[in-house]
């Protein structure tokens, strides 16, 4: 499908990327650690991805391991350094152990119709609840949408013409029964509306 896409609408106009979980699955990948995922994500082109919590199954150190091959590219803008020890109120620090960005930007097409495109990533903030505690240790999984507007700016300066919004929360989401609440990427629900104000 990906080939056929490419060869139907020219590989130039075409964006391939993942929202999480790429490293678990099957056997093959819990036995080298994710290692064939990368390899195949590298082989068929992927672009960018943002983290799943399967990502940390093999702790901090398997969650940095996919950007030693290839060139795609890790945005997850809500996860920053615990430099507080409250993730409401720590700051903006990138764990850049983990060579993760925010965001990024490509072009897509080609001249004289090009456009380009931002892509933010959003990681599920009940990663430090189903995964084992050391392995996001000192580590804050921030509100998405909070995080979405403390970037768009600065994805909008640097000349973005559209978005897209990389996540790994789901649609609907009631935290697994820990007891606490994930609003999920429901279109429009109440913890969203401060991305209401932002001009589309």
């Amino acid at each position: 499908m990906i080939s056929q896409t490419r060869a139907t609408l020219g590989a130039a106009n075409v964006v391939l990327l993942d929202a999480g979980d790429e490293m678990q699955g099957s056997l093959l990948s819990n036995l080298k650690k994710g290692e064939p995922t990368i390899d195949l994500f590298n082989f068929i082109g992927y672009q960018a991805a943002t983290f799943g919590n399967h990502e940390f199954d093999w702790g901090q150190a398997g969650a940095d391991q996919p950007h030693h091959a290839g060139q795609l590219s890790y945005v997850v803008a809500n996860l920053v350094v615990s430099n507080t020890g409250n993730c409401a109120s720590a700051g903006w620090t990138v764990p850049t152990a983990l060579n993760v960005k925010p965001w990024v930007t490509m072009t897509v097409g080609t001249a004289p119709n090009q456009a380009v495109v931002g892509i933010i990533g959003a990681a599920s903030i009940e990663t430090p609840y189903i995964t084992i505690a050391s392995a996001t240790q000192g580590l804050c999984f921030k509100d998405p949408a909070d995080s979405i507007v403390h970037y768009y700016d600065d994805i909008r300066a640097a000349g973005a013409d559209a978005i897209i919004v990389l996540s790994h929360n789901g649609n609907t989401d009631g935290g697994y029964g820990y007891g606490f609440t994930v609003y999920g990427d429901q279109p429009w629900p109440r913890s969203w509306s401060k991305l209401a104000r932002k001009p589309t």
